[in-house]
């Protein structure tokens, strides 16, 4: 029989299997966390560690030596796999703490953890409550987030004690911590908590999906099998309505307040950077009609919000993945139209909100994602004349004052691209 291309794509599933993906690195450049399957037609994801010095590779965690491999996925899990067009079992997503000393993932609804810096990773199973979706460790690697049954809870990795910490109690319709279908399908926001830097509270979505309307689907196959309900938003019907909270561990909840008549649409939500408290939490909101997006800052003391920055554009304002951030020196860091390209910026607080931020990327280099910051050196993606080509860049102080910023591109082929500095006030 003929391997002819279809047959290909379909055993390697799009020729995505045994394609390292979903990395993770330490602190310090030394090691770095990946996903991947062990050939080109395993599905089955594993979790690995790479040696950066010695480029040697550790398996971490193979999920056919774990309790409940192959056992069906839950609904919920089963819809996002839907939203995020998963294609790989095993294991799919994974956290780490800000030591790179720990490891969280789930696996048919159960909560895992494994030490990254051992020999001998032993990988855990903790006590949490099933199915479990998205755990996360805190900052320290002592408490693991994870979402059950609309409510979201924390497990302690050495005593074993599990509590909620927002919880909705019966009330149906409503969940803490998960990503909205609006969010998963159309924003590529996954998640729905975020840690703060010092561990004591989290960033929490609060979803209501009893406004959304219900749809019944049937499967012809099982004419005996009732029809399923589920919750769908078509165009220009009632979305969820989503709140955020400041989730604290000692069991204080504060309402994040804005404009959610105006800005219904939460894109995403970062904690400032460290433990600088001068620092606040930021939210990008956006209004329906995709026009308007606005960044936030967040009080933690009182929950109000304040706009830095609002961009708006007659037909569209696109969704840059991995802004904001915040950089060393207590920049933020964003991505904006201007000269008809995606321009990174990094400008104070002040600068954005007093409309003086200016682009440290030239015109014709259309900023795709940004990656990371890591101090004051920011990694994103980014296409020039060709966008069919997309290259990394870095931008950062490159030995001179802060006020100029310097960059790079390394092509497919290896070698340096263009350098080129831009002043940036």
């Amino acid at each position: 029989m003929t391997d002819s291309f279809p047959r290909q794509q379909a055993r390697t599933r799009r020729f995505t299997l045994g394609a390292p993906r979903s990395f993770e690195i330490s602190p310090d450049g030394s090691a770095v966390a990946f996903l991947r399957s062990r050939g080109g037609s395993d599905p089955v994801n594993c979790l690995w560690l790479l040696d950066v010095a010695t480029g040697t590779e550790r398996l971490i965690a193979d999920p056919a030596g774990l309790p409940g491999f192959g056992a069906e996925d839950d609904e919920l899990e089963k819809a996002r796999r839907e939203r995020t067009r998963e294609l790989a079992a095993g294991i799919v997503g994974f956290a780490t703490d800000s030591a790179f000393t720990l490891a969280a993932f789930a696996l048919a609804g159960h909560v895992y953890v494994a030490r990254l810096q051992e020999d001998d990773p032993a990988v855990r199973e903790l006590p949490a409550r099933t199915p479990a979706a998205d755990p996360r460790p805190d900052p320290a690697g002592q408490l693991v987030a994870y979402c059950c049954d609309g409510a979201l809870r924390i497990v302690d990795i050495a005593t074993g004690e599990d509590r909620a910490v927002a919880d909705p109690e019966g009330a149906a319709g409503i969940s803490y911590g998960l990503a909205e279908f609006v969010a998963a399908e159309e924003m590529g926001r996954t998640r729905g908590y975020w840690w703060a830097p010092d561990g004591t509270a989290l960033l929490t979505a609060r979803v209501d999906v009893n406004p959304v309307q219900r749809w019944y689907i049937a499967d012809p196959a099982q004419p005996a099998t009732p029809a399923r309900e589920i919750r769908y938003p078509s165009a220009g019907t009632p979305n969820a309505d989503v709140s955020l909270e400041l989730t604290r561990l000692s069991g204080e909840h504060l309402p994040v307040s804005w404009d959610r008549e105006a800005f219904p649409y939460l894109v995403t939500a970062a904690w400032g950077g460290g433990a600088d408290a001068r620092r606040p939490p930021l939210l990008v909101v956006q209004a329906r009609h995709q026009r308007e997006m606005r960044l936030l800052a967040v009080d933690p003391a009182t929950g109000l919000t304040s706009v830095l920055r609002a961009d708006n554009d007659p037909h569209w304002v696109d969704i840059v993945a991995g802004v904001p951030g915040w950089t060393a020196d207590g920049r933020i860091v964003w991505a904006a139209d201007s000269a008809g390209t995606h321009r990174l910026l990094a400008a104070t607080p002040g600068q954005h909100a007093a409309g003086t931020a200016e682009p440290i990327t030239p015109p014709g280099l259309q900023v795709r994602e940004v990656l990371a910051v890591d101090g004051d050196t920011i990694l994103f993606s980014a296409s020039g004349e060709d966008p069919a080509q997309v290259g990394l860049w870095l931008a950062g102080p490159a030995g001179c004052p802060r006020s100029r910023w310097a960059t790079g591109r390394t092509t497919a082929g290896g070698r340096a691209g263009p350098r080129w500095s831009a002043a940036a006030t």
